[in-house]
């Protein structure tokens, strides 16, 4: 159960990681923070995705 707790913690914390990358970088701005992204949608996906890789449960 430790490890389910650990796996999403990390998760959790790169994608908040991510979103920060992604409007330091102009991705995500202000007009249009609340609109379907389909570049916010890829990066988070690509980041969950390489982390299940290197860390599988």
């Amino acid at each position: 159960m430790h490890f389910d707790l650990a796996h999403a913690a990390v998760i959790i914390a790169a994608l908040v990681i991510t979103n920060m990358a992604l409007k330091s970088a102009g991705v995500i701005n202000e007009e249009n923070k609340h609109q379907w992204n389909w570049k916010v949608v890829l990066a988070y996906f690509v980041v969950v995705v390489i982390i299940n890789l290197v860390w599988p449960i």
